[in-house]
């Protein structure tokens, strides 16, 4: 016999709110003044951008069509979308702040990746909400409070939950209804395929900490799904814009901050749990993908204000890029 949850006994309705973990990471952000000589070659890179100018303007690029931005105007870069600044286009000095993202949410990034749009300009609440975060962030990033470090992380992490916010309310109110399924030139089959393998690699990874076992590759779920691998990662790719197992790294090192959480679980308890059988292994690829050994990361998380003299704060995103 099925023993009931006391939670739902004699009710009468109820609704399930779906589980979110999610975790984001902002970086090489920063403010720069330029005098008129100032240019920025042409590249890419496998991370969003987001670009406002401060002061003056400033002469875009981007997947070749050319922008304008003055005082205020902020431009908005997907992955691989390859971008350069003219620099100044007045001629006299300008300012700007720029802030490179990603996040391990595959239904915002595939939701961003739709996104078209480059120049976010207009009156919307949408936008004046992401022009608000960004005021706050850049505002501890010129103004950091010297004197009190967990204060200046707390109130930077702040802005920077309000700016994800943000991007989530400009994507909702882009959406049609019902919401686009699909990126342009990608079939229903595709998008299944995608999210069947994601649901897989996050299985595997739960399912590899209650057993102490390795969570599944890419080959076993693709043998799984009766794929080859090679058709699974180009399918996840092209739905998500990254490799699955940059995101099953992602998902693993995610677990493996939560678990350094409890103070209860030995550094050897927690490798064993995430399928290491070698704790030094654990530590080499831990450290590897945030800048921090195991135990440095929990004295961190313990006293955040603390940190080792020169060594990186830990990764707020997923595995390694």
């Amino acid at each position: 016999m099925n023993v009931l949850d006391p939670g739902t006994q004699h009710s009468v309705d109820g609704r399930m709110s779906p589980d979110i973990q999610a975790a984001f990471h902002i970086f090489a952000a920063h403010w720069r003044k330029v005098n008129r000589e100032w240019q920025y070659p042409a590249h890419t890179h496998p991370m969003f951008e987001i670009n406002i100018v401060l002061q003056g303007s400033q002469r875009m690029t981007v997947g070749g069509q050319s922008y304008l931005q003055h005082s205020g105007e902020i431009l908005f870069i997907r992955p691989g979308v390859q971008h350069s600044s003219l620099g100044s286009d007045s001629g006299e000095d300008m300012s700007y702040y720029c802030l490179h993202f990603d996040i391990d949410d595959l239904v915002l990034r595939r939701s961003l990746l739709t996104m078209d749009t480059v120049s976010l300009s207009g009156d919307t609440p949408e936008l004046a909400a992401i022009r608000s975060s960004l005021d706050a962030i850049i505002s501890s990033t010129i103004l950091p409070d010297a004197s009190d470090a967990q204060r200046g992380r707390l109130v930077a992490l702040n802005a920077s939950l309000q700016f994800f916010a943000a991007l989530s309310g400009w994507v909702l109110a882009a959406l049609p209804s019902p919401a686009r399924s699909t990126l342009p030139g990608v079939t229903e089959k595709t998008v299944a395929l995608a999210n069947a393998i994601e649901g897989l690699l996050q299985e595997s990874v739960f399912t590899a900490a209650a057993e102490g076992s390795r969570a599944g590759s890419i080959e076993d779920i693709a043998a799984r799904l009766g794929y080859s691998p090679n058709h699974c990662n180009r399918a996840f790719r092209q739905i998500y814009g990254l490799p699955p197992r940059q995101y099953l790294s992602g998902l693993i090192i995610r677990h493996a901050k939560l678990l350094l959480l409890d103070n209860s679980l030995s550094v050897e308890s927690i490798a064993y749990q995430l399928g290491y059988r070698d704790v030094s292994h654990f530590s080499k690829q831990f450290k590897r993908w945030t800048g921090l050994p195991p135990m440095g990361y929990r004295q961190l998380a313990e006293e955040p204000g603390k940190t080792n003299e020169g060594a990186p704060l830990p990764r707020l995103g997923g595995g390694p890029q």
